[in-house]
């Protein structure tokens, strides 16, 4: 049975690209390698604005594969709402090809909020693709959400902004341990900012943090980089 409604939601819904909607495939690699072809300076995890200014206590470089528009947007809406699983390993190669070396212990992707419909972590799968070309373990479950804060795409900007420091919390096994945050969207940075704090706390040396894409210009945050398209008003 479920083999018929499978073939028959191929012919009514049949498989595209989500870049050039090339028909009978998940996705294109060289789309893919495309969406991410210019990657963003490194940014502060703080304020968000040019890392290295010197400009935030306790900031962190973010580094970010593309602008959260055109096909890098629509990849990780597809990877997330699709069940393009096969996307995930995609991507985290394809950071992992234009991201600087940074010495690390473990990628440590952000979880799934607590009570998440989702079958899958779309970053643990994108952290899958970074450690098999950058040979860093995946440190999954090490990572966890205190409270049920609900799907992030239901917060407007503010409450992304304030999202308490003691949101989650980290497994001590990480004490002295050098670790990479991975996470898919960047919009006002209240989520890695929380997730890094609980790292520290656990006695982390957090190194870095890695991102498919950064949502820029928004209202919710006031940094922006030159030419940004602020055409996409959906915010994952």
């Amino acid at each position: 049975m479920n083999g018929v409604l499978s073939y028959f939601s191929h012919i009514i819904f049949p498989t595209r690209c989500p870049a050039c909607g090339r028909l009978a495939v998940p996705f294109c690699a060289e789309c893919l390698s495309e969406a991410a072809a210019a990657p963003l300076p490194p940014f502060c995890s703080e304020c968000g604005g040019p890392y290295g200014a010197e400009c935030c206590y306790g900031s962190l470089p973010c580094y970010a594969a593309a602008l959260h528009e055109g096909a890098a947007r629509r990849f990780i809406l597809a990877l997330k709402y699709k069940n393009i699983r096969s996307l995930g390993e995609a991507i985290g190669k394809e950071m992992a090809l234009r991201f600087p070396e940074v010495g690390a212990d473990f990628l440590v992707p952000l979880p799934l909020h607590r009570g998440s419909a989702r079958a899958y972590n779309q970053t643990e799968l994108i952290s899958r693709g970074i450690s098999r070309l950058r040979g860093i373990a995946v440190a999954k479950n090490f990572l966890k959400w205190r409270v049920a804060c609900g799907a992030q795409t239901l917060r407007n900007g503010e409450e992304r902004s304030a999202l308490s420091f003691a949101s989650f919390e980290a497994s001590k096994e990480l004490s002295g341990r050098r670790v990479i945050l991975v996470d898919d969207v960047y919009t006002t940075g209240g989520t890695v900012r929380a997730a890094s704090f609980a790292l520290r706390l656990a006695g982390a040396d957090v190194r870095a943090i890695f991102l498919w894409t950064r949502r820029v210009p928004c209202g919710e945050n006031p940094a922006a980089w030159p030419g940004a398209d602020d055409e996409d008003d959906f915010l994952v």
